[in-house]
């Protein structure tokens, strides 16, 4: 599991890949009533004023079956190497539908986000957070949680996790200073 049993878990959407840009793109095609300049606002469900659940997680479902034709956030292969060079274990995990783990791994091994010893596809990631872990992760309940647990948390910066305990960062380049400059 890497140095002193140590593992990461890294959050995808949010994260690795820019999720928001495609995806307003994809719903003001869909929905019309949806502004496509539409600010990235700290309300997590700020889509139900204009759709319902089911259609935003439609949408999302989409662009993670096309995400083989996403680029990764830059920096995300160097974040790969630099926890790798700490040892750490690294599981790839991500609220998605879990038939479709297979296009992740595509999608990270296509990007050269490697190693990784695992992909984790569910609607609760949750389980996987042991305590002490590191979690990279946007999600405000996912921050919160593994916070609780005890991990170390670090997030790039978006306006729903704004106020949130952890270390927040302006992009992977910022963490991958952090995380190869600190004693992790």
């Amino acid at each position: 599991q890497g140095r002193d049993g140590m593992r990461a878990i890294v959050d995808v959407d949010g994260t690795l890949v820019d999720l928001h840009t495609p995806l307003m793109e994809l719903l003001s095609r869909l929905y019309p009533e949806i502004p496509n300049d539409l600010e990235i606002t700290a309300d997590w469900n700020w889509y139900k004023k204009y759709i319902t659940d089911e259609q935003f997680y439609a949408a999302v479902d989409v662009l993670h079956e096309l995400q083989l034709h996403q680029p990764p956030l830059s920096g995300a292969d160097i974040l790969f190497k630099i926890l790798n060079k700490h040892q750490f274990e690294i599981i790839v995990a991500s609220h998605r539908k879990p038939n479709t783990a297979h296009i992740l791994s595509a999608w990270l091994i296509k990007n050269k986000l490697a190693p990784f010893s695992g992909v984790f596809t569910n609607h609760n990631k949750l389980d996987l957070i042991q305590d002490g872990c590191m979690v990279i992760d946007d999600a405000p309940k996912t921050i919160d949680y593994a916070l609780q647990r005890g991990c170390s948390v670090f997030y790039l910066n978006w306006p729903w996790n704004k106020d949130k305990g952890g270390q927040g960062v302006s992009d992977l380049y910022q963490l991958i200073g952090v995380l190869d400059n600190a004693r992790i």
